[in-house]
């Protein structure tokens, strides 16, 4: 009788566990959007997870989530920092940590459990963790050092000096049980321990206004310290804090030096000993200092290097530094250290070139066969002191020659100078090009494949989904957008990579932001940068148009560009469900809002010349547009308004400010009330007093005078949703004329590219933007391709065969790597993949794909969210409809299924009855039905 009990036992054990593992389990784990992240700063980090499971309608029931300061620790369930007990909870992302108060320098190692809809327990997590950083400045014992050089080129217009190299050796002679580097520098760096340079990142610590913030790094360099002998070496670059920045004209003359004169290093490597004791190396007066073989190096003219003047093992406890020189103590800095929260830049990708060419003698073209922005690496041999010059160019002219002249300033020419010591291989410091095409002169022997090699970074943002469709100009369209994405997301969402300006524009990021979140994760980016925009906010309450702002005597402000302040940091809690975010930038709107309030009070809305304080005077307004008038900029400035107050409101709401919330929407009504009597007419028509602007001299682009009836006004309202139904309606029947009227080509400048193609999805003329969309005609985004683009064009007419590179203007402005009209990269997604959010964060998702006029028969994807995989693909067979959906873990689905009137939709080959799935009701063409997580492939008849 005792052996059947002991069986029985055995077996419910085993059964017990065979189903804790049969439920759901952890896959991924993040800190602040990091896995297992080095020195943060954020007293209470939010931990984020998603799960996976082979069962459909898995939920996740409750959480609990242990912290301790070691492993062994957390092990022994000893001790624990935080133990926040079983939780009965859905939520999976943003939790925030709620346990004992963390120090500087705190090792945080954690586990998590689930359980599921049923009450089954996941296994614990894998042993996860993150560490905290130097949290107050007075643990800070490093001072800040620099080492000034000279400009050795006088005859040189630019002021290019040489880079400092310095060092620092000490011993170490105990056993070491941890070694950690806090290093930072004004400018950017490049540190090595023992010869070997710590970490993957370039061009760090990244661009701040110095004078308010600088970001350090943390790097755990416990396995690369030698018993014995040890050295530090860095070489640091003006980077952004004193060299080139920017379009000369905004800073004429000098155009460098904007925060600082010299670059410095802050540097503090602490070694915990076995023993308990401690051990500090600081960067102070007794580091040494040399020229080396950078002889200059900037972000936008390049950088040169004498390989004749190279410091063998410099950074090595195998050299003399006897005859270096002393450092001097930098300034420093006001700003605040911080730890640095974003995306390093990082390498993502080498490029061989296509095609060599040799359009005159002795120069040579090499076609890497995509734009990006990087630097090539040189590969060459030749005699002592040969000098090899590499210049960069995004396009050529017809005789095969390098077009520069759109760089503007930026010289983007970087120089290497043999040794003579045969093969030699060469990356450049402290610089980077936009650029498809790599001009070399100074070659003795015939180059081939491997003289040059593109290396292609950015910021290391995740990129975590995908996008295909039937259309194979379409598929190339949405790769351009990722390439030209990859290239502007550069510390900070620039505007162009190649020219002398490479700006955090809001403008241009605020339009392509929900395109930017579908793409990549963004979090940790945006956050970053989000501290750069409340950096750059006047103290009056506007947003300057771009972020970073380096020049402290320019006051530009622009509607529809300062809303970025606003409008981004929305669309990122929409992605994320973080409110941390919204709280951590929310003074910053308020008083944003404020000024708006205040300045809109008489008419609730801003009537025709409203913005002539403005700069430039009106506004830059729907800039880029290819209409004969330009949109009245004060209907574009009261629809941004007017949206920035609604979803102020829903902000305010998630925050838990109802007042605040009922405070924004009340303003809301009143102004789009008061806005819809002034400018649109009874059939739905907007109309302005062209009288008010005058001549339009002072506009900006006001000689080509002003009108309301526009692509981009209609296209707007409908997409910010501010009219009632009936003036919807007939709004949307002038946006149609209007296309029309234009063979259904967009004319749209980038302030309301954006909002067409949904727009026109959201009157149920689908077709119509799947028409726009597909077109290969002038201005189109297929135009772009056929002409040989690879990224994003900054202008409808950047290129075009009768005029070339648009004359004149291609000096003045004109990128061919600029990601503001990849705005309708968010249509692929939201309408014509269907993926789209009811919540914030992704837990009850819509998929609704969008036909269109059926051109397309088939279109695939993926969207990397916060709680995992979704995905939606779509095909069409004859009257065939097919949609294969994938639900993450703990998430639902709202599901849109085209299908005949009374056709019974099928879920993998079994017509749905109502027993697992069950048809909730008609909306249009479609058949509504709610779903768990899981995969599950539907066909109906259409």
């Amino acid at each position: 009788m005792n052996k059947k009990i002991v069986l029985l036992f055995l077996l419910t054990l085993v059964f017990s566990c065979k189903k804790t593992n049969e439920g759901i389990s952890i896959k991924k784990v993040t800190v602040n959007y990091f896995e297992n992240p080095l020195g943060i700063d954020d007293p209470h980090p939010s931990i984020s997870w998603f799960m996976v499971s082979n069962e459909r309608n898995k939920k996740q029931s409750a959480y609990q989530i242990k912290v301790a300061s070691s492993e062994k620790a957390l092990e022994d369930d000893n001790n624990l920092l935080w133990d926040s007990g079983k939780l009965n909870s859905h939520q999976n992302s943003q939790i925030r940590y709620a346990g004992s108060k963390l120090n500087s320098r705190q090792h945080c190692y954690f586990k998590i459990k689930v359980w599921d809809e049923n009450d089954v327990a996941s296994e614990w997590s894998d042993t996860n963790f993150w560490t905290m950083g130097l949290l107050n400045q007075t643990d800070w014992k490093a001072k800040w050092i620099g080492f000034k050089t000279d400009d050795k080129n006088k005859k040189d217009t630019l002021h290019l000096p040489p880079a400092p190299y310095l060092r620092k050796s000490f011993s170490v002679n105990k056993t070491i049980q941890k070694a950690t580097l806090y290093v930072t520098a004004l400018g950017v760096f490049e540190i090595a321990l023992n010869g070997e340079k710590i970490g993957q990142d370039l061009l760090t610590p990244g661009w701040t206004n110095y004078n308010k913030r600088i970001y350090y790094r943390t790097y755990d360099v416990s396995n690369t310290i030698n018993q014995g002998e040890n050295t530090l070496g860095a070489i640091i670059g003006d980077g952004w804090y004193a060299g080139y920045v920017g379009p000369k004209v905004l800073s004429k003359p000098r155009n460098r030096e904007l925060y600082g004169s010299h670059p410095a290093l802050l540097s503090q490597l602490e070694i915990q000993y076995e023993d308990g004791t401690k051990k500090i190396i600081v960067s102070d007066e007794s580091w040494k200092a040399k020229e080396g073989p950078i002889v200059y190096a900037d972000l936008l003219m390049g950088t040169g290097y004498n390989a004749n003047l190279e410091l063998p093992n410099w950074n090595t406890s195998n050299y003399d530094d006897q005859n270096w020189d002393n450092v001097y103590i930098h300034e420093g800095t006001k700003g605040v250290l911080q730890a640095y929260p974003g995306n390093s830049i990082q390498i993502y990708d080498e490029i061989k070139p296509i095609e060599i060419t040799e359009p005159t003698k002795g120069t040579y073209v090499f076609n890497m066969g995509q734009n990006f922005a990087g630097h090539a690496r040189l590969q060459v041999q030749g005699n002592k002191n040969d000098t090899i010059i590499m210049r960069f160019g995004e396009r050529l002219y017809d005789d095969g020659k390098l077009m520069t002249e759109n760089l503007r300033f930026a010289r983007a020419t970087d120089t290497y100078i043999l040794k003579g010591e045969g093969v030699e291989i060469w990356e450049p410091k402290f610089t980077y090009h936009g650029f498809q095409y790599v001009e070399v002169t100074g070659l003795k022997n015939k180059p081939d494949h491997n003289t040059i090699t593109g290396i292609s970074f950015g910021s290391s943002i995740p990129m975590e989904s995908s996008f295909t469709s039937s259309d194979t100009i379409l598929n190339k369209m949405f790769e351009n957008v990722i390439w030209t994405q990859r290239s502007n997301f550069m510390e900070v969402p620039t505007d162009s990579p190649q020219r002398d300006e490479r700006l955090g524009w809001l403008g241009d990021v605020q339009i392509f932001s929900k395109s930017a979140l579908y793409n990549a994760n963004l979090g940790a980016f945006n956050k970053k940068w989000f501290a750069d925009v409340r950096d750059a906010q006047y103290d009056f309450g506007p947003y300057s148009v771009f972020a970073p702002q380096p020049y402290p005597k320019l006051e530009w402000f622009s509607p529809g560009w300062m809303e970025a302040g606003v409008m981004v940091p929305y669309n990122t809690y929409k992605f994320y469900g973080d409110t941390k975010i919204v709280e951590d930038h929310y003074e910053s709107m308020t008083r944003f809002m404020d000024y708006h309030i205040e300045k809109s009070k008489n008419d609730k809305f801003y009537p025709e010349d409203s913005w002539a304080e403005a700069k430039p005077k009106g506004g830059f307004g729907d800039w880029l547009s290819m209409t004969d008038k330009h949109l009245a900029h004060d209907i574009m400035a009261s629809m941004y308004y007017q949206y920035a107050l609604k979803i102020m409101a829903e902000m305010s709401a998630a925050i838990g400010n109802q007042e605040k919330a009922d405070y924004y929407q009340s303003t809301y009504k009143t102004s789009v009330a008061a806005f819809i009597k002034h400018y649109l007419n009874e059939n739905g028509k907007f109309q302005i007093d062209e009288t008010i602007y005058g001549d339009g001299k002072g506009y900006f682009e006001g000689e080509k005078g002003f009108t309301g009836h526009t692509q981009s006004a209609y296209a707007t309202a409908i997409y910010f949703d501010i009219l009632p139904e009936a003036l919807k309606i007939k709004a949307g029947e002038h946006l149609v004329n209007l296309l029309e009227e234009n063979d259904n080509l967009p004319s749209s400048g980038i302030l309301g590219i954006r909002q067409l193609l949904p727009a026109l999805s959201k009157i149920g003329r689908s077709d119509l933007a799947y028409k726009i969309l597909l077109k290969k005609e002038y201005p189109s985004w297929g135009f772009q391709i056929a002409n040989g683009a690879t990224t994003i064009w900054e202008r409808w007419n950047s290129y075009t065969p009768e005029k070339g590179f648009n004359g004149e203007m291609n000096a003045k402005m004109n990128s061919f790597n600029h990601y503001a009209f990849g705005a309708f990269s968010q249509f692929l997604f939201s309408d014509m993949a269907g993926i789209n959010t009811k919540d914030a964060g992704f837990n009850k998702i819509i998929i609704r794909p969008k036909l269109g006029d059926k051109s397309l028969t088939n279109v695939h994807g993926e969207y990397g969210s916060i709680n995992g995989k979704i995905v939606s693909s779509w095909s069409i067979n004859d009257n065939t409809f097919s949609l294969d959906v994938e639900i993450p873990v703990n998430t639902t689905a709202k599901v849109f299924v085209p299908a005949k009137k009374d056709y019974t939709i099928k879920e993998s080959s079994t017509p749905i009855t109502g027993k697992k799935l069950k048809i909730l009701e008609r909306d249009g063409i479609y058949q509504v039905l709610d779903i768990g997580s899981g995969s599950y492939s539907f066909k109906s008849e259409i």
